[in-house]
């Protein structure tokens, strides 16, 4: 295992999830998701990052793990996603609220138009709606994959 990946708790091999920012993996996403139009999302009621014993209310939730399908036919499982709608603001709050600005934004066409790390080189993703930045996303962690069909349509 590198100490860029974690692997799964049943200790399983061929699940390995960043949870880092290096510059090889930068580089990967400016080649194959930088650029690339949001055509889908799955908005997940539970988090990985969970404590299982004192999990939030869908009203107080802050921690998300997301599925966002991009035009290539690639998609991220992004984990513990926490959502600003700027860089210096408060993160936003609650599975509702959350849901339907990711879903409006999806609607009027959003893209993934940049890729940054934090301080502690963990990934954020900003969506973008002509290049104009309107949604921040900071990632726990993430595995980038291939899809057939969209959640929608299955």
């Amino acid at each position: 295992m590198s100490d860029n990946g974690v692997v799964a708790e049943d200790g399983s091999e061929g699940f390995e999830m960043n949870t880092r920012l290096t510059d090889e993996l930068y580089e990967a996403l400016e080649e194959e998701v930088l650029g690339e139009k949001v055509v889908g999302l799955a908005l997940w009621e539970e988090s990985l990052a969970d404590d299982e014993e004192a999990a939030p209310s869908a009203d107080e939730r802050q921690v998300f793990d997301l599925d966002l399908y991009l035009e290539n036919n690639l998609y991220f499982e992004l984990y513990g996603v926490i959502f600003f709608t700027d860089q210096d603001g408060d993160p936003l709050q609650g599975l509702d609220r959350i849901g339907t600005i990711v879903a409006e934004l999806t609607d009027k066409g959003v893209w993934l138009d940049e890729a940054a790390a934090t301080e502690e080189d963990e990934l954020v993703l900003i969506l973008s709606q002509d290049h104009e930045p309107k949604l921040y996303l900071s990632v726990g962690g993430w595995t980038l994959n291939e899809w057939d069909t969209l959640p929608d349509d299955e």
